[in-house]
């Protein structure tokens, strides 16, 4: 069977399973969801309201498109669901199909074939290893832009590599850690004009978004700056890491309730050694992500590039203070990549994560709200898991021979 036919079919595979697995059985539990407060952002933007101006905007301004897109003025939530389920299928499959050829392009020679096959197929599963969380969070859009701008600089094509990252980054801001790793990893390449072209087209689109509405908001507030100390200021979120260890050690309190989530529209944990526990590991996020931006230096091969990118997100996610189920979508697509590339113990202890995150996510999260001991260690392993990957991926990345 051909390349292009195996990637049809597994194309069809995943559109197959998004519309069946993430709507009936088992793995369609959208109890926790945000699609009503996109709809809510939807209908705003649809009657002429400006994100940042007119109404709090969490987000960076690229994530308005998806959420407007999905609603027409006056569309029901049922419809606005469907819609918003259409257009994250076709960002999904759009992933899957740039996951695969960056499979072959940073892929080894002789087995490029076998690796984009690989690939594509494991993202077919998605659906059913991830669970409706795909149709009802917009990741899979910033996941494809990141990935397109990977194999943009996999094929030696650096300035559009920085644009689609820089695209990225405006829509959900984890890309620009991707930038960050492109940039040391050209560095470390001896393309110091590539770099720099690079960097200042990666700047530009970021300042080119964004000036308007800091221009816009200059006489009204600071609205567009806050949709950045929102996420600063938040507390530790009930299913990170720092949560884990805050809730080992006890005497934190969760934020909001069952039914109504804190001002930051989730769940975290205040009080008691939450602060203390929040400023260590955010010295550790910074440690680790310096030294993974360091170590793409290392070696010249688009591969290194990307495992690194996968390093440098780990460690955001695991570390981080906020760790919402649908990160998970960032990860999947390294995780195939890994497997088809042999990292197969990064790989599983990645798969076996995101499992757990769907064990948890959505069904039992008001169970851990209750801080239910069951719920509370399921998280708590799923964290593990991903600290373990991290370690194990950066021990790969130490190995690597410096080229």
């Amino acid at each position: 069977m051909s390349e292009r036919l195996h990637l049809v079919l597994a194309g069809a595979t995943l559109a197959l399973l998004w519309a069946v697995a993430t709507t009936v059985g088992p793995f369609s539990d959208t109890t926790v969801n945000d699609l009503y407060v996109y709809r809510t952002y939807a209908d705003l933007l649809t009657g002429g309201a400006l994100p940042y101006l007119d109404f709090d905007f969490e987000y960076p301004p690229l994530a308005a498109l998806p959420l407007g897109l999905a609603g027409l003025p006056g569309t029901a939530e049922a419809t606005y669901a469907v819609s918003f389920a259409v257009l994250m299928a076709g960002c999904a499959l759009a992933g899957q199909l740039l996951a695969a050829r960056l499979a072959g392009a940073a892929g080894e020679r002789g087995v490029h074939g076998r690796e984009v096959v690989t690939v594509a197929w494991l993202l077919a599963l998605a659906p059913v290893v991830i669970g409706a969380s795909l149709r009802t969070h917009f990741d899979a859009m910033p996941i494809a832009l990141a990935l397109a701008g990977l194999l943009a600089l996999a094929r030696n094509k650096p300035e559009l590599g920085f644009a689609l990252l820089g695209l990225g980054t405006m829509t959900k801001l984890f890309p620009g850690l991707l930038a960050v790793v492109a940039l040391v990893w050209l560095l470390g390449r001896g393309q110091h004009r590539a770099a720099l072209r690079g960097g200042a087209i990666f700047t530009g689109v970021v300042l080119a978004i964004s000036l308007p509405f800091v221009v816009l908001d200059a006489g009204s507030g600071s609205g567009y700056l806050e949709s950045f100390t929102f996420h600063l200021d938040r507390p530790v979120q009930i299913e990170s890491t720092p949560a884990s260890v805050l809730f080992a050690l006890g005497g934190s309190d969760v934020t909001g309730t069952n039914v109504r989530p804190d001002r930051y529209k989730s769940n975290g944990l205040d009080g008691g050694h939450a602060d203390t526990i929040e400023r260590l590991f955010s010295v550790l996020l910074v440690l680790v992500l310096a030294g993974v931006v360091a170590l793409a230096a290392r070696a010249r091969d688009a591969r290194h590039l990307v495992l690194c990118g996968f390093a440098v997100l780990l460690a955001f996610v695991t570390l981080g203070k906020v760790f919402s189920p649908q990160y998970v979508i960032w990860l999947a697509p390294f995780a195939a990549l890994a497997w088809a590339w042999r990292r197969r113990v990064v790989a599983l202890l990645v798969a076996t994560a995101i499992v757990l995150t769907h064990v948890e996510f959505p069904s039992r999260y008001f169970d851990l709200i209750n801080k239910d001991q069951t719920v509370i260690w399921i998280v708590a392993a799923r964290n593990v898991l991903l600290l373990a990957a991290l370690g194990a991926l950066v021990l790969e990345l130490l190995r690597t021979p410096r080229t």
